[in-house]
């Protein structure tokens, strides 16, 4: 797999993105920032399902799924298919040992290999986080129109092929949990992008939240248009500002107030970023500019959605 800066996607909405810039392009930053937010507010959901009825991570779970289909793997493998540290596989591993849910057993040709399988317990676990994954995917597609739906369906088979494996079950394939496998791959793939940059998918979307809503907002206000609490976005507000990319200035009816505004080096930087964000991103699948247009819209709809039942 190519870096995601070698990806160079011929499509309008990466030109578009690319010339952010320009006034026309303006909804480029709404589009971006809606389309974050779809994934962090899965991906949360996913989580928060996953831990509280199961008890395990995202990682955990896609790496059982991993060993349903490749009985005897090793921590190699699983990193390298899943794109995460050996570190970070070794410390998911060690937890779903501790619980009989992944066997461990030695190479006999080899005693330096560690070879992994998962348990009956294991399988039990996977079957407890199967109903999660298929509970949060069913409320999310619910939501969905046709169109809408059709294109989740075919990025996560694009996703799969491309990053994972499709899961089949009777015969039949398992949409949900390469849904899943999308999400948890789109957030790896934006994050090893701008971590490139010095910072988090959460700091980029506070600049964008910034430069979609203008100046004299407090942190409040920032983190509720992002649908994160206040605590979620300190760590990103000190960086900025220590990168000189954000000002706050203290509110003169009310001393206690801090008001927000992306400074110019920090909006240049934001229009620099986009579309590096845009690449990590399409780099997910592949989208052409049909499938672009549809997610775009289920990202709209959905944020569309939270916001006015938050609003009222």
């Amino acid at each position: 797999m190519g870096t995601v800066t070698d990806m160079r996607p011929d499509t309008l909405y990466r030109r578009q993105t690319v010339e952010c810039a320009k006034r026309s392009n303006a909804f480029v930053f709404d589009y971006m920032s809606d389309y974050l937010t779809m994934m962090d507010v899965l991906a949360r959901s996913i989580t928060h399902g996953l831990a509280h009825a199961c008890s395990i991570t995202p990682l955990q779970y896609r790496l059982m799924l991993r060993l349903l289909t490749e009985d005897a793997a090793t921590t190699h493998d699983l990193a390298d298919q899943l794109g995460v540290r050996m570190s970070t596989i070794s410390v998911a591993v060690s937890k779903l040992v501790d619980r009989d849910a992944i066997a461990r057993s030695e190479d006999g040709s080899d005693m330096r290999t560690v070879h992994l399988s998962l348990t009956a317990n294991g399988r039990k676990l996977l079957d407890c986080a199967d109903e999660v994954a298929f509970a949060t995917m069913q409320d999310y597609w619910g939501s969905l129109t046709r169109e809408q739906f059709d294109a989740a369906s075919e990025s996560s088979i694009l996703a799969a092929e491309r990053h994972s494996h499709l899961r089949f079950e009777n015969g039949l394939l398992r949409l949900d949990t390469a849904l899943v496998d999308t999400v948890m791959i789109s957030r790896r793939l934006t994050a090893h992008a701008l971590q490139a940059y010095g910072l988090s998918v959460n700091d980029f979307r506070v600049m964008l939240a910034l430069r979609i809503i203008g100046r004299s907002n407090t942190t409040a206000n920032v983190a509720h248009f992002l649908f994160l609490n206040s605590s979620d976005i300190t760590s990103c507000l000190k960086n900025l500002n220590a990168r000189g990319w954000l000002e706050r200035e203290r509110s003169k009816e009310n001393r206690r107030i801090r008001s927000l505004a992306l400074t110019e080096a920090g909006n240049d930087e934001l229009i620099r970023l986009m579309p590096v964000v845009f690449d990590a991103l399409h780099e997910t699948c592949h989208s052409d500019d049909d499938l672009i247009r549809t997610h775009i819209s289920a990202a709209r709809d959905l944020v569309a959605r939270r916001r006015q039942r938050s609003e009222f």
